[in-house]
């Protein structure tokens, strides 16, 4: 990329921040960067055998990924720190935490069929590869295209939900499988269409998730049928949450179609009136 700005322009740049600007952006990027030490502290607890544990230091890195962006587009960190492209540094972040991290979850505590574990977690890592490769991963709007290799929320899931392995199994596959479309996902957050009802049950979904994450116990039965706050009742959020997901991606999906088919439509028109009549 080529830039109309000329070196004494590119050095007055750089001179008008100052050295705490520049220290305020370097520790930007220090506290994006350790998200990849949560991470770690998450896979020795994989690797240990504690799956609480290993959730709780997964939400945490939820946490630092949801609040480093924000934090340093206030604080003008490219600008401030041009040697170090902080977009790179989240991509390699996120693939760690979101990909290498939870297919390890899945493989050590058991959640696939054992005949098949190796293969699948396998799928999980080779399709999260290429869907962070990916030069199209989000549209303008904001919305995803393919399943945006979110296993850090899906891996717990299976787990909190004690799922059957040959049911996670099936689930892993067509997660995998999503990846290499380009089926519609809105980012949470930032999809404004919808945003007052997605918000709510992301958050409502997240925070069901932590709270079973905190009460999980290994081994444990399943729970009776009560109120919403019971264990019973989180656990239908971790169900309806993504299932509401699948809604919008649906609705979205008739929504691009339909305009397409009007914009054909009104080209096939135009390219009619343009053509001559004949005699």
């Amino acid at each position: 990329m080529t830039s109309s700005a000329t070196p004494q322009q590119g050095a007055s740049e750089c001179v008008a921040f100052s050295s705490t600007e520049r220290r305020q952006a370097w520790a930007i990027h220090l506290l994006t960067a350790s998200g990849l030490i949560v991470g770690m502290l998450a896979l020795n607890n994989i690797l240990l055998g504690h799956p609480r544990s290993a959730m709780v230091w997964l939400w945490a890195t939820q946490v630092i990924d949801g609040i480093d962006g924000p934090i340093a587009r206030s604080y003008h960190v490219k600008e401030r720190v041009p040697k170090i492209d902080g977009y790179v540094m989240d991509l390699i972040i996120d693939f760690v935490t979101c990909v290498i991290i939870p297919a390890a979850f899945i493989h050590e505590f058991h959640l696939l069929p054992s005949r098949y574990s190796l293969v699948l977690t396998g799928l999980v890592v080779l399709s999260g590869a290429i869907w962070f490769s990916r030069t199209d991963m989000m549209t303008d709007d904001h919305w995803f295209r393919g399943f945006p290799a979110v296993w850090n929320l899906a891996a717990p899931t299976l787990l909190l939900l004690g799922t059957r392995p040959w049911i996670a199994a099936v689930a892993v596959v067509v997660l995998a499988v999503c990846s290499f479309t380009d089926i519609p996902c809105p980012h949470p957050v930032r999809v404004a269409q919808w945003r007052k009802i997605t918000l709510p049950v992301t958050v409502a979904w997240l925070g069901a998730m932590i709270w079973l994450t905190l009460i999980f116990h290994r081994g444990q039965q399943s729970p009776p049928f009560l109120h919403i706050t019971s264990p019973f009742g989180l656990r239908s959020l971790l169900i309806a949450a993504p299932l509401y997901f699948v809604v919008l991606a649906w609705v979205r999906h008739f929504d691009l179609k339909k305009a397409s088919a009007v914009t054909e439509v009104a080209v096939g028109g135009s390219n009619e009136l343009s053509q001559p009549k004949s005699a």
